[in-house]
């Protein structure tokens, strides 16, 4: 499942993460982060799923929400 530039948005305000963080954590650049964002490009696959990768080892899970749209939680603690 891929994820939008709205879920990466909410996913890393669930966590309290900035920008920066979230690059580095995923190996990425900033302005990877930043464009995406911002809706001015879309991350590679490769990309995309370090980027995801990094926000659910942060503690966020990717959901459908009611109604089949995408959304994002905490995810449970096991």
């Amino acid at each position: 499942m891929t994820i939008s530039a709205d879920q990466c948005r909410a996913a890393r305000g669930l966590v309290d993460m900035d920008q920066a963080t979230l690059a580095e954590a995923a190996s990425v650049s900033r302005s990877v982060i930043v464009d995406f964002e911002n809706g001015r490009r879309t991350p590679n696959r490769n990309n995309l799923a370090a980027i995801r990768a990094a926000l659910e080892d942060a503690g966020v899970a990717f959901i459908d929400a009611n109604g089949g749209g995408p959304g994002v939680r905490l995810a449970k603690s096991n």
